[in-house]
């Protein structure tokens, strides 16, 4: 079973496990409590690609990258409308750990392979968009942030229609989403931006291989005049004693430029430990409007061990060294100081505890 399913199917059950208020809602939650060194001290190592702060300038040891609170509710109104509910506490933009509602819709089953949500909406932008912030569903301590440099909009506020084909072994899951997000853009002041999104997606599985297919359209409202255009491809195979996945995606903006980011990572599985290495890069191949020509670029190699110690929790650690490859807004770094110079090297522990309840 690959990785995310089974990491998903863990969450259920956990899900089902908890008490409920009666048969119409359950509840589930999920976190991560970690701690990130970074010896480079001319910028902060941060965990997501919002966060003002994190671990190398501001202290050499820091919580805030990666540590998250999450709470869940699903509701069954009917066998054909059903609803969820999620609440997630990390360190956003402002700096802070105030709660935000992630998800918040209704969904309609039309029929069993065909529904229609409406309400707040995870974007389905990279392949594992869906546990992003659920430590505990990823082979690594986080997303590597490459990949999500470009477009740092989680959710969209609309409606979205979801239809599943089987043909013969392949099962696709298709999406259609339209509505409007808000999001922080590369390079610039930590601003929320209104944003109209429209996006199609494919997934298609195929026994232990699963391939995702997206086009995303975002059109910012307000100034810069930003229009963004990502194409995203990812892959994963997991026959269960390892895995090897990947996932990558070229984003195009008259304003910020064109992008091309990608990882790749593998891993065993021994027992209950994993040993798993990492790669990630992001480039601008050719620069926009802005004037800002190597936005985001850097470069990340990385290693660590997974150990699922008990039922629902596990604990990760991770070394990086991630090579900084421009002065304009490196993807993984914040609070770049006058005397960060390109090809400086930040060597980053990270140890994590996830859980699932």
């Amino acid at each position: 079973m690959p990785a995310i399913a089974a990491s998903m199917l863990v969450l259920g059950t956990a899900a089902h496990a908890d008490p409920t208020i009666d048969q119409y809602v359950t509840f589930s939650g999920f976190g991560t409590l970690g701690v990130v060194h970074s010896d480079y001290s001319e910028a902060d190592f941060i965990g997501n690609v919002v966060q003002p702060r994190g671990a190398g300038y501001s202290r050499s040891w820091s919580p805030t990258p990666d540590s998250d609170l999450g709470a869940q509710a699903n509701i069954t109104v009917t066998d054909a409308l059903s609803g969820v509910v999620q609440v997630l506490s990390r360190d956003d933009a402002n700096g802070n750990f105030k709660p935000d509602v992630e998800w918040a819709n209704l969904k309609y089953d039309i029929t069993s392979d065909f529904s229609v949500r409406a309400g707040r909406v995870l974007l389905p932008t990279f392949q594992r968009s869906d546990v992003q912030n659920v430590g505990y569903a990823l082979p690594w301590v986080r997303i590597p942030l490459e990949i999500n440099y470009v477009d740092s909009a989680t959710y969209s506020n609309g409606i979205d229609v979801l239809y599943r084909v089987r043909t013969g072994a392949v099962t696709q899951n298709l999406q259609a989403l339209w509505g409007s997000a808000t999001e922080n853009l590369p390079g610039m002041t930590f601003t929320s931006t209104h944003s109209h999104v429209g996006v199609l997606s494919d997934t298609l599985q195929y026994g232990d291989t699963s391939v995702q297919l997206v086009y995303e359209n975002i059109e910012h409202t307000g100034s810069p005049p930003v229009r963004l255009h990502l194409v995203g491809a990812g892959l994963t195979y997991d026959p269960g004693t390892w895995f090897l996945t990947g996932d990558s995606n070229y984003t195009q903006d008259a304003y910020f430029g064109d992008f091309v980011a990608w990882y790749v990572s593998g891993g065993v599985r021994l027992g209950r430990f994993t040993p798993y290495t990492l790669y990630s890069t992001i480039r601008t191949s050719s620069a926009g409007t802005s004037g800002l020509k190597s936005l985001g670029d850097e470069r990340t190699v990385g290693a660590g061990v997974r150990w699922d110690f008990a039922k629902n929790l596990d604990t990760k650690l991770q070394f990086e060294q991630a090579t900084i490859e421009t002065l304009d807004d490196p993807a993984a770094f914040a609070n770049l100081q006058p005397a960060a110079r390109v090809g400086d090297k930040a060597n980053v522990l990270s140890l994590m505890l996830d859980f699932v309840f």
